[in-house]
């Protein structure tokens, strides 16, 4: 590599990468991807990752195709602190990412683009985008690796940036940020012009293609069935409503089951092929509510007007810049908390017990770790039987959020 590559003094990627050497040609998918993901290997060549599932899962299994060289690695890059100052004129960057969350590669994106409108650049990479890839296929101008990058090709880019280094990304656990707004600040740039914050205008008249997207990755920001099934006895007569689950998330099955026959004008969607399916579905509504989530960023990459539900997190810092979605933040206040308190995801107490600070009577020091190891049990209680307070609240206020719903839907209409 040119520019930070080989300088002792230009730092070191904070994300733990892995080097592995093929044996012979292999080609691979990830999960969740469309084709585009797809990627080929050569034999004989070594090749970076961070992708912990795919060498646990595929790499250690085949040794007779694999050989792992080197754990820890850390790669010459650009010091955080260079970042606003470093001139990307002609150059080629490559950014390393170290989330495959959707709500954080959307931020990316925009950066980027951001990035590339300043500069006058030769060209953008990304690499190590897992689950996030077909994020970065709905703008052409980014080279994607999906899971693996060739060291050989690590050697065409002029500068490499760890995005892992964005201090904003270590405390998001329990108070979110907006991450576009910090990418931006970390390299001194203004926003995109290409994506717009407004919403796109709804269609003049008509029947509206309408999404519905309830689920999250954690119950503690789904909503919950009654207020989904308030929506789409609300929006129904407004046009046709797509119900948008996941039948691979547990979540998803769980949902599909105590919604039961859905309403007339509403279809059940139970999941997507790839996450680029969901992005093209996103694309296309006229009008949409969503869950405090992923699809909720991907939103913002096309404008989509409608409502974002938020029950834990602020609206405000998640939402940033854009206004294509109206907020709505669940009112609850209890003995233990406020919405919103911060919190992504329920916790874990030391005795194991889990849930948030309201549903268990404890302060957030009471709840040290995030409770990351899948629990079926615990999701179907805290998702079906045992809410945790705010997002009771949540479902105790359907009426109000079905009414708050129409009104902003009639608030875009173009006046007759």
């Amino acid at each position: 590599m040119g520019g930070a590559g080989g300088n002792a003094a230009a730092g070191l990627t904070r994300t733990p990468l892995l080097r592995f050497a093929a044996r012979r040609p292999f080609r691979f998918r990830q999960h969740n991807t469309g084709p585009k993901a797809e990627q080929i290997g050569q034999g004989g060549q070594t090749y970076l990752t961070n992708a912990r599932q795919f060498a646990q899962q595929v790499l250690v299994r085949a040794p007779q195709q694999f050989r792992i060289v080197e754990t820890g690695v850390r790669l010459p890059c650009l010091p955080r602190a260079e970042w606003p100052d470093y001139d990307f004129t002609g150059k080629r960057a490559l950014f390393l990412l170290p989330s495959q969350a959707l709500g954080d590669n959307v931020p990316v994106l925009l950066a980027l683009a951001a990035l590339r409108e300043k500069f006058a650049m030769r060209g953008v990479g990304v690499f190590c985008a897992r689950s996030a890839a077909d994020i970065y296929f709905t703008d052409p101008s980014v080279e994607v690796f999906t899971l693996w990058l060739p060291d050989r090709v690590l050697r065409r880019y002029d500068v490499l940036i760890d995005l892992g280094q964005v201090e904003a990304q270590r405390d998001i656990d329990v108070w979110p940020v907006d991450m576009e707004a910090e990418i931006l600040a970390a390299f001194g740039l203004p926003a995109s012009r290409r994506y717009a914050s407004a919403a796109r205008p709804l269609p003049a008249a008509g029947p509206l293609r309408i999404g519905i997207l309830p689920l999250a990755s954690s119950p503690l920001r789904t909503l919950p069935v009654p207020v989904t099934q308030a929506l789409c006895a609300a929006l129904a007569p407004h046009g046709s409503i797509s119900l948008c689950l996941n039948k691979g998330q547990h979540q998803g099955v769980l949902y599909r089951r105590e919604l039961g026959v859905p309403p007339p004008g509403v279809t059940v969607v139970d999941g997507f092929g790839s996450i680029g399916a969901l992005l093209d579905a996103i694309a296309g509504f006229d009008y949409a509510v969503f869950a405090d989530s992923g699809p909720a960023h991907m939103a913002k990459l096309f404008a989509t007007p409608g409502v974002a539900v938020y029950t834990s997190a602020p609206a405000a810092v998640l939402q940033g810049r854009f206004r294509n979605l109206t907020p709505w933040q669940v009112p609850y206040e209890g003995p233990w908390c406020k919405a919103p308190c911060g919190l992504a995801k329920v916790r874990r107490s030391a005795a194991g017990r889990i849930g948030c600070m309201g549903s268990l009577g404890v302060t957030l020091a009471d709840l040290p770790s995030v409770a990351r190891a899948t629990d079926p049990g615990a999701v179907e209680r805290l998702l079906l039987t045992e809410p945790v307070p705010c997002v009771a609240a949540l479902r105790d206020h359907a009426a109000q959020l079905a009414a708050f719903v129409l009104a902003d839907l009639a608030g875009r209409r173009p006046a007759d």
